[in-house]
């Protein structure tokens, strides 16, 4: 961060403060207003951005604000530490350039003075931002090479924590931790990210960054491989890692299937409100049921296509739920249980990922000359086509396992009560498909005869 002091102003700067102390900026405040005083200088301004990269693309507000003030021209001198304190980009120098040279501005360093009025100032001002920003590229390629280690050894990667690990990256904070493995089961389960996301939230949890939980945060989280003990580099999985899994391979895997489906992207339709629309079909014309409200408040479900058929929500909803309950409670439900995951789905994850490999080859050989780009276009169009068709039955042969968490429930009743919407409606959409019926004419009162119930596959 730099510490900027005008003279006269003056600016010092710290582009990381892990602690959060300032320290390093307080050693340049000290330094600068020593100098000041050393050559009986009175201080205008001070000014001060601790945590910031002079770089970067990060906007630097101190710098911003002492630039104005020299451009009304409040000073005549800029004090700073170093001229790599003020800035590490030519860009910024040639700026700074042109503003001295149309305020009469000098800068005075604690390792040397700069007089940019003066061609060979300039040139030495320029000199030294060069060797500042080599000196930054130099950091960077260092950096991304100790992070590429550090990623093959299966090392954390450093940074922000993740959630349910410590700041080191390998000890597991036990409390979130559990919620991360009760997060994974209710996703396969049926549950909703939103309704996780709430979870989290009642409960006072908050994300690394202390903010509370959204369904995108939750996704981000639970798609992340680190929780199945896999080291990623660069968005790729390169081996396993060497802190504690929080779940199991295969639940991870699962994990992002799922999200990968379609209908698991989030919608703020009615459909994803409501017990049954889209699940309910209309009586008359087939088609699907919507939700909507008469004139009087009341919630009702209507056929989407043609409005031919208009029935109270409540009364039907409520059948539904006691049916569902009913044929979960009989002794014959453990028979509906199915295997969460077509053992077909690791094959074809596997020559997904072959393809994968063998498209990267095909990219590597354009590269070195080996192959001509005719025949990379041919073999990529047919490999495209393959990689297509593995990962959608890969994400066709995974389903949330939404029967189970009910039928091994000691007390259907209450287990169903603590489903939310999505998974109630996973669980109808299982066993049933549901058609609304027209009510007789002169008839006020539910008939439950009206709502016909049709039971899939071995649910009858």
């Amino acid at each position: 961060m730099p510490y900027y002091r005008y003279a006269r102003l003056c600016l010092s700067r710290q582009s990381l403060d892990r602690s959060g102390s300032g320290a390093a900026v307080d050693r340049q405040r000290e330094d600068c207003q020593k100098l000041c005083a050393e050559r009986g200088w009175g201080i205008v301004q001070e000014f001060t951005d601790n945590d910031v990269s002079a770089s970067s693309k990060k906007p630097r507000p101190a710098y911003t604000a002492m630039l104005a003030a020299i451009e009304r021209g409040e000073a005549d001198v800029l004090v700073a530490w170093h001229v790599d304190r003020l800035t590490r980009k030519i860009t910024d120098l040639e700026h700074l350039i042109e503003v001295a040279q149309q305020t009469g501005l000098r800068i005075a360093t604690v390792t040397g003075d700069l007089d940019l009025s003066t061609d060979a100032g300039r040139l030495v001002g320029r000199i030294l931002a060069s060797v500042a920003r080599g000196e930054v590229e130099r950091k960077g390629a260092r950096q991304k090479r100790a992070q590429q280690q550090a990623a093959q050894l299966g090392k954390p990667a450093g940074g922000r924590r993740a959630f349910g690990y410590a700041t080191d990256g390998m000890a597991v904070v036990a409390d979130e931790a559990r919620e991360i493995k009760s997060a994974y089961q209710s996703l396969l389960h049926g549950a909703s990210l939103k309704s996780i996301a709430r979870r989290w939230n009642d409960a006072a949890l908050r994300t690394t960054m202390g903010n509370t939980w959204t369904h995108s945060t939750v996704r981000r989280t639970l798609t992340n491989p680190r929780y199945a003990g896999l080291r990623a580099y660069r968005g790729e999985i390169i081996g396993l890692a060497t802190w504690p899994p929080l779940v199991d391979e295969d639940t991870h895997k699962s994990a992002v299937a799922l999200l990968s489906l379609p209908e698991r992207r989030t919608t703020t339709t009615t459909a994803r409100k409501y017990l049954l629309p889209a699940l309910a079909l209309c009586g008359r014309c087939g088609s699907d049921m919507a939700t909507g409200h008469t004139r009087h408040g009341h919630r009702v479900y209507v056929c989407r296509a043609k409005k031919c058929i208009s029935r109270k929500a409540p009364p039907v909803d409520e059948l539904i739920e006691a049916v569902v309950i009913a044929r979960l409670e009989r002794p014959d439900a453990a028979e509906l249980l199915t295997p969460s995951k077509d053992p077909d789905v690791d094959v074809f994850r596997a020559r997904a990922q072959a393809i994968r490999e063998r498209l990267d080859d095909l990219a590597i050989g354009l590269e070195e000359g080996v192959l001509t780009l005719a025949a990379v276009r041919r073999s990529s169009t047919r490999l495209q086509a393959e990689l297509a068709e593995a990962d959608a039955r890969v994400q066709s042969g995974t389903h949330a396992d939404v029967l189970r968490p009910l039928v091994t429930a000691p007390d259907v009743g209450k287990a169903w009560d603590a489903c939310d919407l999505q998974q109630k409606r996973a669980v109808i959409e299982t066993l049933m498909q549901i058609t609304l019926l027209p009510p007789e004419r002169g008839h006020q009162s539910f008939d439950p005869d009206t709502v016909q119930i049709e039971w899939k596959g071995c649910a009858r």
